[in-house]
């Protein structure tokens, strides 16, 4: 007998009558470029008094609430909504526009943005938005994409956020309550990879649309669509990837003896920050025997206490601990030293490895991605400093980080000199960061994000040039 497929249901796409907002994109992209951005820098540093109003504390307590039914660890939550207020923070955000590191400090004028900028008499410049952007948001955090939105805005452009299930409400609810008039000047769209009516849909909206940037928060799959599939866009939109990177730890052995307590401390609040899934988590490290001798197994068996201070229990899946059983035990047979809770067992894990990492060989079928894995640090002893160069190259060569394109972050833990070396050593890998466990988390406000500062990425220049009507005495009125 012959049995048919029935033909699937799919919709025609027609995107102004999906995104009604396309039919009022070119007024809303005039009406930004019309109004300062000083306005609407004002405008989002009123916020913060909101924020911290009872209605702002009603609606943190919600987001809150909302984020934890939808399983983000409580402790990360908190963190995470405490910084989301820092970002509207009226200094925050002065940092941020009249940054000295990304060449906003000239549009400082008496505490006002100066859009238009004169550097002589022949040459000025004006600050402009770019026009329409589109942000891309991961599932596992809200604080880049609100960020990216927020900064967005105030550049001047029309923003368009495609979230996930996860926090596509939490987001969306959080902007649209602001007492501010932004929430009409982003777009938010939820649709489904999975769903074939929503790719179709996702991937003409990705193609036909005018886009400007296309900023990308997520993992090497995330990428790698949104790029291959935006390629043929006729508007060729800057593609603003922020690439899947992880951090690792250098100590100096000699700082190490002098300095036990804060360095233990430190790295387990550093190792547990956000479950270990953040591009600046240290995911491997790295003791350089400067003083030639071995480091005293106390450090490890403390760290590993320290890291019980602040252990959170995650919803993964027992597989990956059986996986992670298979993983110490073959660390164990090739001469690693294993340090487990007594608590948790292996769902905190230190590995103490001799000149090489241990798992550099190992199978993909018993090793565990950093993304599948939290508590867990491989610490890989070196008699010289100059031997972490070609471990850090080979990084990403390991099953375990094999989504990894590059370092992004560097905990040290060491003198001056140290440091130095360690400066001198993320030049030559191309890392982003070079921090102190305050800021494996946090972000400074004048630092770039992975080598870019979004500002200068939300706008552009309009060169002002020759005998035109302005000067360095007579500010122009433009």
């Amino acid at each position: 007998m012959i049995s048919f497929f029935k033909k699937k249901d799919l919709k025609e796409i027609n995107l102004v009558n999906e995104f009604t907002w396309l039919k009022d994109l070119q007024s809303q992209k005039n009406y930004l470029a019309e109004e300062s951005i000083d306005k609407r820098l004002n405008e989002i540093k009123d916020i913060h008094k909101f924020l911290k109003s009872d209605n702002g504390q009603k609606l943190l307590k919600s987001i809150y609430d909302e984020m934890i039914n939808f399983g983000f660890p409580e402790y990360s939550s908190k963190i995470e909504l405490n910084l989301l207020c820092e970002i509207f923070l009226p200094k925050t955000l002065d940092d941020i526009f009249y940054n000295p590191s990304n060449g906003l400090k000239n549009s400082f004028d008496n505490g006002s943005f100066k859009q238009s900028v004169v550097i002589n008499n022949s040459y000025g410049y004006l600050i402009a938005p770019k026009g329409l952007v589109l942000i891309i948001g991961s599932a596992n955090t809200i604080l880049p994409v609100i960020t990216s939105t927020i900064l967005s805005y105030i550049s001047g452009n029309v923003t368009v956020c495609q979230l996930s299930k996860s926090n596509s409400k939490i987001i969306s609810k959080f902007i649209d309550s602001l007492p501010s008039k932004c929430s009409d000047f982003f777009h938010f769209t939820e649709l489904d990879h999975n769903n074939e009516n929503d790719n179709r849909c996702l991937l003409e909206m990705l193609k036909t649309i005018p886009w400007d940037v296309i900023n990308v928060w997520g993992g090497e799959e995330a990428n790698n669509f949104y790029y291959s599939n935006s390629i043929d866009n006729p508007n060729r939109p800057q593609i603003l990837n922020m690439e899947p990177l992880t951090g690792v730890v250098l100590i100096q052995a000699s700082y190490l003896k002098s300095n036990l307590d804060k360095v233990t401390k430190e790295l387990a609040s550093s190792i547990t920050e956000m479950g270990q899934q953040l591009c600046s988590s240290p995911t491997e490290g790295y003791i350089i025997n400067d003083n030639n001798k071995e480091t005293d197994i106390i450090f490890f068996e403390n760290l590993v206490q320290n890291i019980e201070k602040y252990y959170f229990d995650f919803n993964d899946f027992e597989t990956n601990y059986f996986k992670l059983d298979r993983m110490i035990t073959y660390a164990q047979d090739n001469n690693s030293k294993v340090f487990i809770s007594k608590k948790h067992g292996n769902k905190i894990s230190i590995i103490k490895s001799n000149n090489t990492s241990v798992f550099e060989s190992i199978s993909d079928d018993i090793s565990l991605s950093i993304h599948k894995r939290r508590n867990f640090l491989e610490l890989i002893e070196l008699d010289l400093f100059s031997k972490i160069f070609d471990k850090i190259m080979k990084i990403n060569k390991k099953n375990s980080h094999k989504e990894i394109k590059k370092i992004q972050t560097i905990l040290v833990f060491g003198d001056e000199k140290f440091f130095q070396n360690t400066c001198e050593l993320a030049k030559k890998i191309g890392a982003y960061r070079v921090v102190d466990s305050e800021y494996i988390f946090k972000r400074h406000p004048f630092e770039s994000l992975d080598g870019k500062h979004l500002v200068n990425e939300f706008t552009y220049h309009i060169s002002l040039i020759g005998s035109l009507p302005f000067s360095d005495k007579k500010k122009s009125s433009i």
